[in-house]
């Protein structure tokens, strides 16, 4: 519908030039989003493989009724926990507080006094029996595990904490003691640090204690095709004890996926708007193409009286709508970097800002 008229000292006509520039901006949100696509999921992939400091695969997560007040309830678990040893599907067992890196948290208020200073902070608090560790298999670098004999209370700390109580050599620790809840605690090992939480924050100070709870902890066998036999006997165990009580249970992998769900829904929404975007572009980018065409027809057939391959017209038609492209990634570039760049400042681990990422992205979008 527009009109065919040309721009005084200019070859093109005003219709060709809506049309690249309308084409140009369409590459410049398509190569936008292609570039954000690959750097959300990037990070992404970084986050889930990253190690956390445990062990997250083939462990099983459930819920004891509450034993603490009722003894009779306290033996059940005492029971359910011995049964639980008995299944060959199960490596080990533990019962204590929540898992290693979850949503909920126990903080304490503990202070640390020396020659020199005292350092008063609010820690994160873990605890569980002699086998918590074990499972999530987090590594103890200096000193030794808790055990149930804890008559003068002992406590594990993580480097950060040994780091922050001012120990440049975290194993010099050991034997201290910190107050806690009015009571001392003395430090018996170091803990590799480890996530707490997801790697949107940095990794806290935190104090492990031998402790029960109602939390299970189970690790199963590595072999995939035994966990759901494995998982049949530890329900049947549960319901010949707790009648009244469904078992519901998750992998511990699962909860630290859910960490990322947000950006996970970023991830499917910018794969969805990248190919509509793509689309839109190519479909802008025919139209040029026919236009383009149409107007180059004589010229097209005078090439090819004069000899010219099919290969050659392609190439030389295809010049200015690959140098499009071009103009659009060097405009789109810069913006998906900073933007990339922002979105990366919310994670305290993040992946890095590959140069290939670009590469790729600007050679797919070419093709």
């Amino acid at each position: 519908v527009l009109k065919n008229q040309s721009f005084i000292g200019g070859n093109e006509t005003r219709h060709a030039w809506i049309r690249k520039t309308l084409t140009v901006s369409q590459f410049v949100i398509a190569q936008f989003f292609v570039i954000a696509t690959v750097m959300v999921s990037k990070q992404i992939n970084y986050s889930l493989s990253t190690d956390m400091g445990f062990k997250k695969d083939a462990i099983l997560n459930f819920n004891l009724p509450a034993s603490k007040k009722d003894p009779a309830t306290k033996a059940k678990a005492d029971v359910f926990m011995n049964q639980l040893h008995t299944i060959p599907g199960i490596v080990m067992a533990s019962q204590g507080f929540l898992s290693p890196a979850t949503e909920g948290a126990a903080f304490g208020k503990i202070s640390f006094t020396d020659a020199k200073k005292v350092v008063k902070e609010n820690v994160q608090v873990r605890w569980g029996d002699e086998h918590y560790l074990d499972v999530y298999q987090i590594k103890i670098i200096a000193g030794r595990n808790v055990t149930p004999v804890d008559s003068i209370h002992e406590c594990l700390i993580n480097e950060e904490y040994a780091k922050r109580l001012g120990f440049t050599n975290v194993a010099a620790a050991i034997n201290n003691q910190i107050d806690w809840d009015n009571k001392k605690y003395v430090i018996i090992g170091i803990m590799h640090n480890f996530h707490e939480h997801s790697t949107h924050g940095l990794i806290d100070p935190v104090v492990f204690k031998y402790g029960s709870g109602d939390f299970m902890h189970v690790a199963l066998q590595p072999d995939v095709n035994t966990w759901s036999k494995s998982i049949a006997e530890i329900q049947s165990i549960y319901k010949s004890l707790y009648p009244e009580e469904d078992l519901t249970y998750t992998f511990f992998d699962e909860t630290i996926a859910k960490f990322y769900e947000t950006e996970q829904h970023t991830a499917s929404l910018l794969r969805w708007a990248t190919g509509l975007t793509v689309l839109i572009s190519c479909l802008g980018l025919l139209g040029l193409v026919m236009y383009t065409i149409s107007t180059r027809t004589k010229e097209i057939g005078i090439r090819k009286i004069l000899g010219a391959t099919v290969t050659h017209i392609i190439s030389v038609l295809s010049r200015d709508f690959v140098q499009l492209v071009l103009i659009a990634f060097v405009i789109a570039a810069p913006v998906a970097w900073w933007a990339s760049y922002k979105w990366l400042e919310g994670f305290a681990y993040k992946t890095t800002m590959s140069w290939w990422v670009f590469v790729v992205s600007g050679l797919a979008m070419l093709l």
